[in-house]
C-alpha cells in the first residue's frame, strides 16, 4: 500500500511540473538570442555555448576517415525509396510529411502564450527604386499575414503585438529585428510530440521503409474459396 501511494505521489508530481509554465525569451539583432526559464532554471539556447576544446589532428583524421567509411543509412534509404517509387513519390511523401509537421505544430501553437511580440522590418540594400518599390510589396504581402496568423493563434493581441515594415533607400542593407517573449505548459508539448510521433512519424517511417518490398497478401481469402467448393 505505501509502495502505491509513493507511485501515486510521484505521478502527481510529475504532473505538476508538467503544468509549470516554461518561459522563453527571444531576441534577434542580426545574431539571435534565445533563453528558457523553467522555475528557478535558467539556460541560453542560442548562442549555443561554447565547444569542448579541439581534438587533436591525428584524432581528427581518424574520426574523419571512420566517417567517410561507413555509409549513411538513410541517405541509403532515400535512395532506396526514390528507385522504387520515383522521384514523384519521394517528393510526395516529403511534402505530405511536411503538411502533417505543419499541422502538428499549428496545434501546438495554440497552447503557446505570447505576452509579447516587436518585428521590425527596414527594407532596402538596392540600386533600383524600382526593385525595392517590388521587394518591399512582397515583404509587406509575406509579413503582415504571415504574423497575423502568428498572433492570432498564439492569443498575442494589440499592443502586446506589434509588428513594422518600412522602407528606406539611402539603407545599404535590409535590417529586421525582433523581440519576443511568451510561456508554453510542458504537458501540451509532451501530448502533441507523443501525438507526432504515434500519428505522423510512425506511419511515414513505415511507409519510407517498406519501399521496394512486395507486399504480403492474405491466405485468407483462398482458404475461403476451398471452404465454399467444399
Amino acid at each position: 500500500m505505501i509502495v502505491l501511494w509513493i507511485l501515486l505521489g510521484l505521478i502527481a508530481l510529475i504532473f505538476l511540473l508538467l503544468c509549470i509554465p516554461v518561459r522563453f525569451d527571444l531576441n534577434y539583432n542580426g545574431e539571435a538570442t534565445v533563453f528558457i526559464r523553467y522555475l528557478f532554471l535558467k539556460y541560453r539556447v542560442l548562442p549555443a555555448p561554447e565547444p569542448k576544446k579541439e581534438k587533436k589532428s591525428s584524432e581528427k583524421k581518424s574520426e574523419e576517415q571512420a566517417k567517410e567509411k561507413k555509409p549513411n543509412p538513410l541517405l541509403q534509404q532515400v535512395k532506396k525509396y526514390k528507385e522504387a517509387e520515383g522521384l514523384t513519390g519521394l517528393l510526395t511523401l516529403a511534402k505530405d510529411l511536411l503538411k502533417a509537421t505543419g499541422t502538428r505544430f499549428g496545434k501546438l501553437l495554440r497552447h503557446i502564450k505570447l505576452k509579447d511580440f516587436d518585428l521590425y522590418v527596414l527594407v532596402g540594400g538596392g540600386k533600383d527604386a524600382a526593385e525595392i518599390a517590388v521587394l518591399y510589396g512582397e515583404v509587406c504581402a509575406g509579413v503582415y499575414p504571415a504574423v497575423s496568423v502568428l498572433l492570432g493563434l498564439t492569443n498575442c493581441k494589440s499592443p502586446h503585438g506589434r509588428v513594422s515594415v518600412d522602407l528606406d533607400y539611402s539603407v545599404k542593407e535590409p535590417k529586421v529585428l525582433c523581440a519576443a517573449s511568451g510561456a508554453v505548459r510542458p504537458l501540451f508539448v509532451v501530448h502533441h510530440g507523443v501525438q507526432f510521433i504515434l500519428r505522423t512519424i510512425l506511419p511515414f517511417y513505415n511507409k519510407f521503409q517498406s519501399a521496394g518490398k512486395p507486399a504480403v497478401k492474405s491466405a485468407a481469402p483462398a482458404a475461403n474459396k476451398k471452404e465454399r467448393t467444399t
